[in-house]
């Protein structure tokens, strides 16, 4: 407990205003050795995805900049095939970021500055699949918005750089309290669709915290609760199982991100959006997604291009 007080007022200040943490000047960044950087897109994926959302109709929303995808597909071990549309534009959403917060909490048990209770499997696991904002405000209180930052900037991970922005938790979830605004877009709850498909690719592969902490995770992030958005949009589908997912929604931003399993297809997918009727967007997102998985035409294309030159 002492720590966790401690932790709030380096991170709140102690008449609990906002801090302006000094972040220091591009040269004093650490240099990014987290993998999965996911950097390079698969060319057959990406304009496979393009096609199908240009065909729904979202070409609109993505030129806007209004809708922002990443799509990962792990399905064949070894191998990871990358697509992704506005990916690196940082959009606000909602209870998204709380996958921030339980990576943090989860950091600072493991490194010894929080002791794991029960408790922690409950209010952990109402955060993420029920969505609840007073045990994200809970985890928030126990590390600090300055440590989650800190934890979304490590080297590790890189979740978050001043380039591109990613994911990233600016206040409690709850009215009023201290602010810790994200320096690019001045967002309280941020993400961009790169960064939080990178979350669930390590978390997929035992790279957040240690192997055993990450499988920790994923049953903390099932089963979903909520039947909306990805989980609607794939409810009338057999063999579906949702290994991980947080969404997010507040007014006209909907979000969606997932770690799914298909038959043989296991793939991650993220949506944001800043819609009107984001929800109908974010379940006709799941379906294309789970089209392209299911068909699996980007995995057959390199051999399909060496036969062909034989």
């Amino acid at each position: 407990m002492v720590a966790a007080v401690l932790s709030l007022w380096l991170a709140f200040g102690a008449d609990g205003q906002n801090l302006a943490p000094d972040r220091g000047g591009s040269d004093s960044t650490p240099k990014c050795v987290a993998g999965y950087k996911l950097q390079k897109k698969n060319a057959t994926l990406q304009k496979n995805l393009e096609t199908r959302l240009a065909k729904a109709g979202f070409a609109k929303h993505l030129s806007k900049k209004r809708m922002a995808v990443a799509l990962v597909d792990l399905s064949k071990p070894g191998s990871r095939y990358y697509a992704g549309i506005n990916d690196d534009v940082m959009m606000y959403a909602a209870s998204l970021p709380k996958i921030a917060i339980l990576l943090t909490v989860i950091e600072a048990v493991n490194n010894g500055t929080l002791e794991w209770t029960r408790e922690f499997d409950t209010r952990l696991q109402e955060m993420i699949v029920s969505s609840s904002n007073e045990d994200a405000s809970w985890g928030t209180d126990l590390v600090g918005l300055l440590a989650i930052e800190k934890e979304m900037r490590d080297p590790r991970y890189c979740l978050y750089d001043d380039k591109d922005g990613g994911l990233w938790v600016g206040r409690a979830y709850r009215s009023g309290g201290a602010t810790n605004r994200d320096p690019k877009n001045d967002i309280s709850h941020g993400a961009t669709a790169r960064q939080a498909a990178r979350f669930y690719t390590m978390l997929d592969a035992g790279e957040l915290v240690s192997k055993e902490w990450s499988f920790r995770m994923l049953g903390l992030m099932s089963p979903p609760k909520h039947v909306h958005k990805f989980v609607n949009g794939l409810s009338d589908r057999q063999g579906v199982v949702f290994l991980a997912r947080k969404s997010g929604t507040w007014r006209n931003f909907h979000a969606d991100s997932a770690l799914i399993q298909h038959f043989g297809a296991r793939y991650v997918l993220v949506g944001l959006s800043e819609l009107n009727d984001g929800e109908h967007v974010m379940r006709e997102l799941v379906r294309i997604a789970d089209d392209l998985m299911l068909d699996g035409a980007h995995r057959k294309a390199k051999k399909s291009n060496k036969q062909a030159r034989r």
